[in-house]
C-alpha cells in the first residue's frame, strides 16, 4: 500500500502515524471504525480492506472493502466473526508472535497479504498489519490487486513457458550431441569395410603412442594386406573383390579386443593398433589372423586367400611416424619373402619372438 492510506486523514486533515497511534491508544472496544478516527469514506471504500481483530482473531470492525472479502458468518447478529483460517500467509498468530506490546499503534508488518476464504482461490492483497492495545490487530490493505494476480499469473506462465523452452533446449542439446557423434564416427569409418578410416588411425596412434610413452604402457602395431587382391578383382570382379575386403575387415574385428582399433589404410591394406600388449602376443595375434585366413575362404566363389603381416612394438621416445614405418617395412619383408607369413620388426633392447621372421 503507499504509505498507507487509512493512517492519513482524519476529518480531512493529513496525520501521522503517531498521532494516529495516540488516538487508536484512546479508544476501547469498538464496534466501528468510526470510533479509531477514519474518515467515514474509508469505511465504504470496497478497494480497501480494513478490519480491527481481537487476540483471537475475531473481527471487531471492519469497512466495506473486508465485508467484501470476507462476510460475516452472522451478519444479523452483529457478534464477531473469527477470520483466522483467512490469512495464508503470513498467519495472524506469526504476526501476533512479532513484537511485544508497549502501547499505541505499532507496524509489525508490511507486505503482500495472501488470503484464502474457505476453497475459493488465493488471493493477493499489498497492505499492513498493526498491534493494538491489549493484543488486537489492526489490517489494512489495498484490495483491488487485479493487476497484482495477473503479473503473478502471468509471472507463472511465463516461467512453465521458460521451463518447457529449457526442456526443449536440452532435448535438443542432447540430440545434437548424438548427432555429432553419429556424424563424426561416420566420419572416421570407412563406408565399404565399416571400419575405421585413415583419420580414425591417425588420431587413434597419435594419442596412444602419446599414452604409452607418459605411462610406460605397451603399443604394437599389426599391418596386413591381402595377398594378390588385384588377381580377386581382376578374375572374379570388383563387386566380389568388395566382398572380400569386407569379409577381411570382420574377421580382423573379430580378433580385436575392446580396447583395439582396427583400420582400413586403403586398397586392400589394413591395420590393427594393439594398446598395452606385449610383441610376442601381437605376432601371436597376426599368426592366428593368417591361419583361419588360410583354411577357411573367405567367400566360397573365390576360395582360398591369404595375407601378408607386418608387426611391430613402439620403441621409447619413438615417433608415431617412424613406428608406422618399422611395422609397414615387416610387412614389405613378408611379402617379399613368399607372402601368407609374418615378420616382426625389432630393435635395440627388444627380444624378438623365437621361430618368427625378423627386420
Amino acid at each position: 500500500m503507499n504509505g498507507s492510506i487509512f493512517l492519513w486523514m482524519i476529518k480531512g486533515i493529513p496525520c501521522s502515524a503517531h498521532s494516529f497511534s495516540r488516538l487508536l491508544y484512546m479508544n476501547g472496544l469498538v464496534r466501528s471504525l468510526e470510533d479509531v478516527g477514519l474518515p467515514p469514506f474509508l469505511q465504504e471504500l470496497s478497494s480497501v480492506v480494513i478490519a480491527l481483530l481481537d487476540e483471537n482473531s475475531n473481527v471487531l470492525a471492519a469497512n466495506r472493502g473486508f465485508l467484501r472479502l470476507a462476510p460475516p458468518q452472522e451478519a444479523s447478529s452483529g457478534q464477531p466473526w473469527n477470520v483466522r483460517s483467512l490469512f495464508v500467509n503470513p498467519r495472524l498468530e506469526d504476526v501476533q508472535a512479532l513484537a511485544p506490546y508497549h502501547g499505541g499503534a505499532l507496524l509489525l508488518y508490511r507486505g503482500i497479504l495472501n488470503v484464502a476464504l474457505e476453497d475459493q482461490p488465493c488471493r493477493s492483497l499489498q497492505g499492513h498489519i498493526y498491534r493494538w492495545q491489549e493484543g488486537r490487530l489492526l489490517v489494512a490493505a489495498e484490495y483491488d490487486v487485479e493487476g497484482l494476480e495477473m503479473l503473478g499469473a502471468t509471472v507463472m506462465q511465463l516461467n512453465e513457458e521458460l521451463a518447457e523452452t529449457q526442456r526443449q533446449l536440452l532435448r535438443a542439446s542432447r540430440g545434437l550431441k548424438r548427432n555429432e557423434a553419429t556424424i563424426r564416427e561416420l566420419m572416421q569409418t570407412d563406408s565399404l569395410t565399416g571400419v575405421g578410416n585413415q583419420q580414425r588411425l591417425d588420431e587413434a596412434l597419435t594419442a596412444e603412442v602419446e599414452r604409452s610413452q607418459r605411462y610406460h604402457h605397451l603399443l604394437c602395431l599389426l599391418i596386413t594386406d591381402i595377398d594378390h587382391f588385384k588377381d580377386v578383382n581382376d578374375h572374379h570382379g570388383h563387386a566380389l573383390g568388395d566382398e572380400v575386403l569386407k569379409r577381411f575387415a570382420l574377421l580382423l574385428r573379430e580378433h580385436c579386443r575392446q580396447s583395439d582399433l582396427a583400420a582400413r589404410l586403403g586398397g586392400e591394406k589394413f591395420v590393427i593398433l594393439l594398446p598395452d600388449i606385449s610383441l610376442e602376443n601381437a605376432v601371436a595375434c597376426a599368426e592366428r589372423i593368417r591361419q583361419q585366413l588360410e583354411s577357411q575362404p573367405l567367400v566360397g566363389q573365390i576360395g582360398r586367400v591369404t595375407a601378408s603381416f607386418g608387426v611391430a612394438m613402439l620403441d621409447r621416445d619413438e615417433e608415431s611416424s617412424d613406428f608406422m614405418r618399422r611395422a609397414d617395412q615387416a610387412l614389405y619383408r613378408s611379402k617379399k619373402e613368399g607372402r601368407n607369413r609374418v615378420t616382426q620388426s625389432v630393435v635395440a633392447e627388444q627380444n624378438a619372438v623365437p621361430d618368427v621372421g625378423c627386420c
